[in-house]
């Protein structure tokens, strides 16, 4: 023990005082680069920037340490920027714009003309070309009357309020490198375009119109780039709206985006000038995914493609001046039809029209993509360079001013009209809350739809009840066609009496979550029903199914019944038909209403032909009681899907039982426990043959093979159905069993429709 604490201490001594390092040997290098401030004064081109430098807080951290890359002007640069503004001394420009300069061409972290185009937790060649600065756009003062337009005008108080211009974001810097031009196919010929006057040349570097004319000069603490010229910090696309140089051009279209905008309450903070406590409020505009009006905000300087907010892109956006906005809704063009100011627009059709002035990406209107300008929503526009009037690189994109207005398929298609009347709002909600506004814009589909006016939602049957009639409340003093945020539905014939009442509770103070989504799922049911997803031929006395599975009758050259319509031997009739670019929208004098009855309730209807049927499914106990109704479901059949009955009348019924495949349905209750649940299952087995998963109205039209709702084995713990293969016609349905070869055709009453159920009579039962 002695020996070992005498080594350690050995050691500790000689760790102490025997390895003391050289201080010659370790001293700073005589060559080593000087901090990014030494650096600068050291070439000797950068001397306004150092008096700028020196005015701010940035002198000390550029002297001391830490990371910086800075994009710094050379004396030419400076000489050429003071003579531009009428100045000969740096003297003579604010500290307000000095301070704007300096912080505007510094970035956190040193970067060279590699690692600039990699995103910053990333690391690919070519990816991004913009980096944020130390640059913040300062608040601003509004007064609200100046936002009478803005979606929550009504709710603010009058006066002035201070807005956070930035979003709390620093502006960006752009900047153009080969590597990131190779990546994205952005042509040298497309900087020059953007940038007049300038030109882009192998191994150059430009931030926005200016040329690197030194790259990589390496300090101590960061990267050096020299450029040609002085930049103020630059304006965002919002912002660039309203540039001094453009006057009034473009404020029609400023007003049109401020539409989709709100003053949002963010909460208080300290004026570091006046050390006050003020109220700050942001400029929000309604983009995303629950709020996609705008595909995305030309306030922001964030690229909204990158959730994890590396900066790799900036947009693109076309903007018409004023006199090409009035033009177009003053001349032939179908919102002129319908609206005489861009203020009367629904945000919904106006956000479809701004639709083809944003582009994801700003080279989507550089040269290389005439001809093939995809807007965000991917439609082709029809961008020309004569169109051009103006441009400008900001901060957060390309501007570009057109003098004309580009129009995209939303309006011609068939979706047009009930984007357009309000007189189908509600229509158009449903058609939204369902998510097939886009589906029926496009021009590879054709469709059918049998308008249904707001005024048109009367005592029509819930298309999920046995009981129950609804009727859309347009009578109420808030009720408003084109505010359809909450729609009110009277209900009449439920079972439970107390339950017939308005959903929502009008008189409520917040409407019913529960309730609200019980009307817009009833409302969407019944909307889906008049909707086909092919042209309707008026003049063929046929049978077209709609997107609710139902199948409407069309006939006489412009008559249309539902299931419902035939039950009550009505129809309703077309009124006007408004062709489109992918279908028809028929104005329609009533709704086309969906079967009233299920399955059983029909057959009950006719029992003169089925009765022995009912009596089938009953002694199978194959039903199941609707409460507050005489009518019945079928327990093996999921209405989500529709299929066919076959129904055998009661001749083919009596022969199934002469021929020993079933009892008589009649003499059941009266057996033996084991002899009862053998015939029922026998029973269950008959009935389950007749129905044809697959809708067939004689339609000529639908044919293949279709399985049964009858198995008689599982393979790999799914059943295996009897497949039957269709023949149809206009006249009559035949299906033959494909293993037995039997053979069973229609016969009789054809088309009998039930909900979500095609019933044939026929005069032989399958088997």
């Amino acid at each position: 023990m002695k020996h070992r604490n005498g080594i350690i201490i050995l050691f500790i001594i000689m760790a102490t005082f025997g390895c003391k390092p050289d201080p010659l040997e370790y001293a700073r290098p005589d060559n080593l680069a000087g901090t990014i401030y030494q650096q600068l004064e050291s070439m000797g081109n950068f001397t306004y920037y150092l008096q700028a430098l020196d005015q701010t807080a940035y002198k000390e951290p550029l002297i001391k340490g830490g990371s910086w890359t800075v994009f710094a002007p050379t004396d030419e640069a400076f000489e050429a920027y003071m003579a531009a503004e009428g100045i000969s001394t740096i003297e003579s420009i604010s500290p307000e714009k000095i301070l704007d300069i300096v912080e505007y061409s510094i970035v956190i972290d040193g970067w060279n003309t590699t690692t600039l185009t990699y995103f910053p937790s990333r690391f690919y060649l070519g990816q991004s070309f913009r980096r944020r600065t130390q640059y913040q756009i300062p608040n601003r003062e509004v007064d609200i009357d100046t936002l009478q337009h803005i979606m929550n005008w009504d709710d603010l108080e009058p006066g002035k309020y201070i807005v956070d211009a930035s979003l709390g974001r620093f502006k960006t810097t752009n900047y153009f490198l080969d590597s990131y031009l190779e990546n994205y196919g952005v042509e040298t010929t497309d900087y020059d375009f953007m940038f007049t006057g300038e030109t882009f040349s192998s191994g150059d570097m430009k931030v926005f119109g200016a040329h690197v004319t030194e790259q990589n000069i390496v300090a101590e603490n960061g990267i050096i780039y020299a450029i040609d010229k002085v930049f103020e910090p630059k304006r965002n696309m919002y912002d660039n709206l309203t540039s001094p140089e453009y006057g009034d051009k473009y404020s029609m279209f400023r007003r049109i985006l401020e539409r989709f905008s709100t003053l949002r309450l963010m909460g208080d903070e300290v004026n570091d000038d006046t050390g006050e406590l003020e109220t700050i409020y942001q400029l929000r505009f309604s983009t995303g995914i629950e709020n996609d009006f705008l595909p995305f905000n030309p306030f922001d300087e964030n690229y909204a493609t990158n959730i994890d907010g590396t900066l790799a892109q900036a947009w693109g956006l076309l903007v018409p001046t004023n006199d090409a906005l009035q033009s177009y809704l003053d001349g032939d063009s179908i919102l002129g039809e319908f609206y005489n100011s861009y203020d009367d627009m629904p945000l919904d059709v106006l956000g479809k029209f701004v639709s083809p002035f944003f582009f994801n990406d700003y080279y989507n209107i550089c040269p290389s993509s005439f001809g093939q300008s995809y807007d965000t929503s991917l439609g082709l526009v029809d961008f020309k360079e004569e169109d051009i009037v103006d441009k400008k690189f900001c901060s957060n994109g390309f501007f570009v001013g057109v003098n004309t207005v580009y129009t995209n398929n939303s309006f011609g298609t068939i979706m047009g009209p009930l984007l357009l009347d309000s007189n189908y709002s509600i229509m158009l909600q449903a058609v939204q809350d369902l998510r097939i506004d886009t589906a029926l814009q496009s021009n590879a589909v054709r469709f059918s739809i049998l308008g249904v006016r707001n005024d048109q939602f009367v005592d029509i049957a819930d298309p999920n009840s046995a009981t129950r009639r609804i009727t859309v409340r347009t009578d109420l003093d808030s009720y408003d066609p084109t505010d359809v945020s909450v729609i009110y539905m009277d209900v009449e014939g439920d079972p439970v009496g107390a339950n017939n009442r308005t959903y929502p509770d009008p008189d409520a103070t917040s409407p019913s979550a529960a309730d609200i989504a019980y009307v817009r799922n009833t409302i969407a049911d019944i909307v889906l029903n008049q909707i086909i997803d092919e042209d309707i031929d008026f003049n063929a006395n046929n049978y077209f199914q709609a997107r609710s599975g139902e199948f409407i009758y069309a006939s006489a050259g412009n008559l249309a019944q539902g299931g419902g319509d035939i039950q009550d031997m009505e129809a309703a009739q077309v009124e006007n038909i408004q062709v489109t670019d992918n279908g028809n929208f028929y104005e329609m004098s009533a709704i086309i209403d969906m079967p009233l009855n299920f399955t059983y309730g029909t057959l009950v209807e006719n029992t003169a032909n089925f009765s022995s049927f009912v009596e089938v499914l009953e002694s199978a106990d194959a039903l199941i009681t609707i409460i507050g109704s005489n009518d019945k479901l079928i327990n093996f059949l999921n209405l989500q899907r529709t299929f066919t009955l076959f129904a055998p009348n009661n001749t083919a019924v009596a022969q199934a039982i002469s021929d020993g495949v079933i009892v008589d349905p009649s003499t059941v209750n009266g057996l033996d426990d084991l002899d009862r649940a053998i015939a029922k299952r026998d029973l269950l087995n008959f009935a389950k043959k007749h129905f044809i998963q697959q809708a067939l109205p004689t339609d000529g039209k639908i044919t293949g093979t279709f399985p049964s709702m009858y198995f008689s084995k599982i393979v790999d713990f799914a059943p295996v159905y009897d497949q039957f293969s269709v023949v149809n016609t206009t006249s009559s349905i035949s299906i033959t069993n494909e293993e037995t070869g039997d053979t069973v055709t229609t016969g009789g009453m054809t088309n009998l429709l039930s909900k979500r159920i095609i019933i044939h009579e026929t005069n032989n039962y399958i088997k």
